[in-house]
């Protein structure tokens, strides 16, 4: 179990007629903020100690393409504030993070002087990450580690603010973020393994679409040429049979078209225009079903049929060709 250092508290809070509301939190104070943002509020220790006035922090993440920054600024003393650029492909939560651990080490020199911090934040998942103790996240466990080399009389809460509402101090964290993406020269702090996931993911798919690109003679292709959509679309009160029939025509096999295999007989031709008897060919294809189709659909594209057409409409349509019952 992870023995803690300073009392730690994560307040989350909402804007409403100026000022905000305590809405939840853990542990004990009170986490106001004036209206400009940049002045704290009473924020006194609860405890019975003496009145030390919280100091406030503000820290922001920011992300453009692949460049990510992240900053903590100090109102009352600006010149304490600090930067980070850190590598390109880092996430927006882990430069939130990192700028929750700058305001951490900024603050661990104050010590000496003052005992009540208050870190404000406009990233709720980043707060519910330490809320929660979230020590899957390994820049959770690294604040943890953070907080528990501070004093045990230190107080230190995490206030949630919202983003771009005109809170001065928010609004200069975001430009000390935003500042230093272009800056060259980066943190050596590695990337988390959870930020690589989304490019991991997207290689993969790149890799499985690009195989699935080369299966063009696969009847499914044309109906689903690009991974990842979906054509589930249900029809009123449908039921396991309608499913079942709209999940055979996707695939191309059907008991009408496709049973000649297991009797090992000719493939069979359509009955109205003397064509091989297909899938595509019943529901867009044939000229002699021109009319009955126009009543149901006009799609000529498999996939759009899938992806647009009502699958009720669809067995409408092979229920007034007879064929349904041969799917």
């Amino acid at each position: 179990m992870l023995m803690m250092g300073a009392m730690v508290m994560v307040v989350v809070m909402w804007w409403r007629c100026g000022g905000y509301c305590n809405v939840g939190g853990v542990g004990r104070g009170d986490g106001r903020i004036d209206n400009n943002g940049d002045g704290v509020g009473d924020g006194s220790s609860n405890d019975g100690g003496d009145n030390d006035n919280l100091n406030a922090v503000f820290t922001d993440g920011s992300k453009l393409e692949e460049k990510v920054a992240a900053a903590a600024y100090f109102p009352e003393n600006p010149d304490r504030s600090k930067t980070t650029r850190l590598r390109d492909g880092a996430s927006v939560f882990s430069a939130e993070l990192e700028g929750i651990a700058l305001a951490l080490t900024e603050i661990k020199k104050l010590t000496k002087y003052h005992k009540n911090f208050v870190i404000y934040s406009d990233s709720l998942s980043a707060l519910q990450a330490i809320q929660s103790k979230n020590f899957k996240v390994i820049d959770i466990r690294r604040l943890y580690n953070l907080i528990q080399k501070f004093p045990t009389y230190v107080h230190i809460s995490f206030v949630w603010i919202p983003a771009h509402v005109g809170i001065q101090g928010n609004e200069n964290v975001d430009k000390l973020a935003k500042a230093v993406l272009n800056r060259s020269s980066t943190s050596g702090k590695l990337i988390c393994y959870s930020d690589l996931k989304p490019k991991i993911n997207t290689y993969i798919k790149s890799v499985w679409q690009r195989d699935w690109d080369a299966e063009g003679a696969n009847k499914l292709h044309e109906v689903l040429p690009n991974l990842g959509e979906d054509l589930h679309r249900r029809g009123e009160g449908a039921g396991r049979k309608l499913e079942t029939a709209m999940c055979r025509l996707r695939v191309g096999h059907t008991w009408l078209t496709q049973s000649y295999l297991l009797k090992n007989e000719q493939q069979p031709f359509c009955y109205a225009c003397d064509s091989l008897y297909t899938v595509r060919h019943i529901l867009i294809e044939c000229p002699d079903f021109q009319d009955t189709r126009r009543k149901y659909f006009s799609v000529t594209d498999m996939s759009r049929l899938f992806r647009e057409v009502n699958p009720s409409r669809i067995v409408g349509y092979l229920k007034d060709l007879g064929v349904y019952g041969k799917i």
